[in-house]
């Protein structure tokens, strides 16, 4: 099962309110779907670019401090207890805890966890993110590529999704190939093969899509959805697909 450790509490750059971070203990990757454009579909994935859930300003994650980490929640505890453990000395540290949650829930009780950003929250950023760096503007492209895509998708279920997003054909193909030129000029790793030899097929360069997608190490996972994205593109086949039954 997914689990978590105590978040992290950061507070909001514009209007300073504190905030929770999820911080991963365990992943579970039960019904987690695998698209060819690799999309994140995992319910417990954090994004970096973020809204404050207080004043509604958006930011990057990775811009923030953490301030502290909310504890555990401890069991709750009656005065006779108390008056006991203080008397014992609180071999078992039971006061300190409890004494740790109070003043957590004095400083940060009002914290709430982050609301994900929309579709034109990431098109906004990308418009004023001239001074941006090439990794933050991949990502901000990437997360509209999906967002077009999510036309194509379905839920678990095979229930299609609702509220797609839609851009004129042209600024999408425009879209793809700013991305594509932004992973050529990067690292040529596995993933970022993979990307390319996908965006290349969505924009129909089916022979140059499995040339790169031939070119992916063989390295276990991302070989293994290069091989078949490239059985799509030897189809001819310029649509997103699912790569993975709902099951994985």
């Amino acid at each position: 099962m997914t689990s978590y450790h105590p978040p992290a509490v950061h507070a909001c750059p514009d209007c300073d309110a504190f905030f929770f971070r999820r911080r991963l203990r365990t992943i579970n990757f039960f019904g987690v779907q695998a698209w060819s454009d690799g999309v994140p579909t995992a319910f417990w994935r954090q994004e970096p670019l973020v809204r404050c859930p207080s004043c509604w300003a958006l930011f990057w994650l990775d811009d923030t401090e953490e301030i502290g980490v909310m504890p555990d929640r401890p069991a709750k505890m009656g005065r006779l207890q108390r008056a006991w453990l203080t008397w014992r000395g609180d071999p078992q540290g039971l006061l300190r805890e409890q004494d740790q949650w109070d003043r957590a829930i004095l400083s940060w009780g009002a914290a709430r966890y982050l609301d994900w950003v929309s579709f034109d929250d990431v098109v906004h950023v990308l418009g004023r993110s001239r001074d941006v760096s090439s990794e933050r503007v991949l990502w901000l492209r990437k997360r509209i590529w999906w967002g077009l895509n999510d036309r194509y998708r379905t839920r678990i279920d095979g229930t299609p999704l609702s509220g797609a997003s839609a851009w004129p054909r042209a600024l999408e193909r425009r879209n793809m190939e700013v991305i594509l030129d932004l992973l050529r000029d990067g690292e040529a790793t596995p993933q970022s093969l993979v990307e390319q030899g996908e965006l290349l097929r969505l924009l129909g360069h089916f022979d140059e899509a499995v040339a790169v997608l031939r070119s992916v190490p063989e390295d276990g996972h991302f070989q293994g959805r290069a091989v078949r994205i490239e059985s799509l593109a030897r189809r001819a086949d310029a649509q997103v697909r699912m790569l993975s039954p709902p099951s994985w």
